[in-house]
């Protein structure tokens, strides 16, 4: 039997799962065990066309947003084929029993990553240092045309993050011209001060999905967020 870790793929012919499954195979220590994809059959892996297939050390999951809730939910039944733990790599909205079935009463490790991007990450840590210092805050965020979530689970986790009572106006837009782009402007009376962050390439999310997986076997609990990751780098 391989000592590889074992990595399942749900959503693993999407844009996201071939970047990680490409990783994956220049990486030592993990292997693919398979990738869950009904609508799509793999050349190279083995393709589960039903969830109850699917079995690993952990299970990344890039599901469509639209579609993710739903995916947690319906999973729980099977979660003994999943060792360690889980990965939830798509935006977007879910059942909040996930600490309650992964964590508590299965031990296993569960991380939320709204986004791999490094970058997006240190907008976020930004916003939350500043935000007392303006009174008002906006975010206009850029997708490409076949991003199904609007706003997307990026802009919202950001909102999430920074705890505060006052309304954050999300501005969306969808363009064939971008791919991800987002604004945070803080204004007070004075002056106001924007972060901006660009991904003109999905290898951006490299470093994130390659952080994940060295610290794969130190983590242990419920993580939300790249940062809490990054915390756990040496």
């Amino acid at each position: 039997m391989s000592k590889n870790i074992q990595i399942a793929i749900a959503g693993g012919n999407g844009k996201m799962g071939t970047l990680l499954s490409e990783l994956i195979d220049s990486k030592d220590g993990f292997e693919i065990s398979g990738i869950y994809d009904p609508r799509n059959k793999s050349d190279k892996y083995i393709t589960w066309e039903s969830m109850r297939y699917i079995e690993g050390d952990y299970l990344f999951v890039f599901v469509p947003a639209n579609y993710l809730g739903g995916f947690i939910k319906n999973y729980v039944q099977y979660i003994d084929k999943v060792k360690k733990g889980i990965v939830i790599g798509s935006s977007g909205e879910f059942t909040s029993d996930i600490k309650d079935w992964w964590v508590d009463r299965q031990g296993k490790t569960v991380c939320v990553i709204p986004n791999f991007s490094i970058g997006a990450m240190y907008q976020k840590l930004v916003a939350r240092k500043v935000k007392n210092d303006f009174k008002n805050i906006d975010i206009t965020e850029k997708h490409h045309t076949k991003k199904v979530d609007k706003p997307s689970g990026t802009s919202i986790d950001l909102v999430k993050s920074l705890n505060t009572q006052e309304n954050i106006q999300i501005n969306s837009i969808r363009t064939e011209d971008v791919l991800a782009e987002q604004i945070v402007s803080f204004k007070n009376e004075f002056e106001i001060f924007n972060t901006e962050h660009i991904v003109t390439d999905r290898k951006a999310y490299l470093t994130g999905l390659n952080l994940v997986l060295d610290k794969l076997e130190s983590l242990n609990g419920y993580y939300h967020g790249l940062e809490k990751i990054l915390n756990k780098r040496a």
